[in-house]
């Protein structure tokens, strides 16, 4: 005996993620609501390992990094001198986040 279906789910895309969606369906020769059912039904959750607030803190902490990366990089391509120094200091805080990252 099949289970009635009463709910329905409605989900906005954009004109792009539609496109996907219909190309994704029709490769796997499903309609789309077949194939975002089992897309919906099949997919498994991944816990994040670390809090939001912690995610939001290295997120910064890595833009700011790459950054500091994008302006070491333009230096190097205009031929000025860039010291140990500087690219030791960022090498030590990338190394200090994929530590915290690590735990």
């Amino acid at each position: 005996m099949s289970e009635t279906k009463r709910t329905q789910i409605n989900i906005r895309l954009s004109d792009t993620e539609l496109e996907k969606v219909k190309l994704s369906a029709e490769v796997l020769g499903l309609s789309v609501g077949k194939y975002a059912k089992q897309v919906l039904l099949k997919s498994k959750l991944v816990k994040p390992q670390l809090p939001a607030q912690s995610q939001q803190v290295m997120i910064r902490k890595l833009s700011g990094m790459a950054n500091n990366l994008n302006q070491l990089t333009k230096l190097a391509h205009e031929s000025k001198a860039i010291d140990s120094h500087t690219i030791d200091s960022l090498r030590q805080e990338v190394n200090a986040l994929w530590q915290q990252l690590g735990k």
